[in-house]
């Protein structure tokens, strides 16, 4: 398989093999299997509700499944100790939907809170490393500034630089244009591509957004009855004659389709 660039999907970073997730009596994955490679942006695209941050979380080490694994490098994470995650949660990072800023505390202090936790280096770089962070998502001289100050976009921002900030391999974002405008939610995704290109990272990106789609993503998985009911590249996806895949990129409900 290639990418919109030509390029191939050659080196797994990320293997999940058959995974289940319950919750009482609702099966929410129900034996998940998708290859995420190397160096490449995949969106995994669903309705609401479909299991798209459940498995995203899955792939953090946050949740453990009924069965089935996540292989991380050929690790299997669920597997894993609370230690051992702890070392494999260092090479990657969360933006969450709603940013999950603290909001006690300033821009640099949410952005440097994971070089001051887990490493070892000197004040003086952890503020330059912040800085660099920050001009990297495009934000300057907003340091001293509190969550409460900064509007949507300036958070996912904020998040982003975070994200970044401990150079992780794995860049996962969950639902990052929600709740921006048109405008800003084009620059949140001009801006998740630049990062792909200048950092080299693997990003996984869950978006019901068809437009974010569009516009980062090289490979496409379509979370479908706790499945994946599709997985290709964005022109595989724009060319499926599969009705189901059809409907949901179109937006329209299967009922009323059968209905009509």
């Amino acid at each position: 398989m290639q990418d919109k660039n030509g390029n191939k999907q050659d080196s797994k970073m990320i293997e999940i093999v058959k995974l289940w997730k319950v919750f009482e009596d609702n099966e929410v994955l129900r034996g998940v299997n998708l290859s995420i490679g190397k160096g490449h942006t995949t969106a995994i695209i669903g309705s609401s509700g479909s299991g798209k941050s459940v498995l995203l979380k899955h792939i953090m080490g946050l949740m453990k499944p009924e069965s089935g694994c996540v292989f991380l490098n050929g690790t299997c994470v669920t597997d894993l100790s609370y230690e051992q995650l702890k070392t494999i949660r260092k090479k990657m990072a969360m933006v969450f939907q709603g940013s999950a800023l603290f909001d006690s505390m300033t821009v640099a202090e949410n952005v440097g809170i994971g070089l001051y936790r887990h490493t070892d280096l000197k004040s003086k770089e952890i503020q330059k490393r912040i800085t660099e962070c920050l001009e990297m998502v495009g934000l300057h001289n907003i340091e001293k500034l509190f969550p409460a100050e900064l509007s949507g976009g300036m958070k996912k921002r904020v998040a982003i630089a975070r994200a970044i900030a401990m150079r992780p391999k794995i860049l996962l974002y969950d639902e990052p244009t929600t709740g921006l405008d048109p405008i800003r939610a084009n620059s949140i995704n001009d801006l998740i591509v630049n990062l792909q290109n200048h950092l080299d990272v693997t990003s996984i990106v869950v978006t019901h957004d068809m437009n974010s789609v569009e516009r980062v993503a090289d490979f496409v998985a379509f979370l479908y009855n706790g499945t994946i009911h599709f997985e290709g590249t964005v022109k595989e996806l724009e060319n499926s004659d599969d009705i189901v895949l059809h409907n949901f990129v179109k937006g329209i409900d299967e009922v009323e389709e059968v209905q009509t």
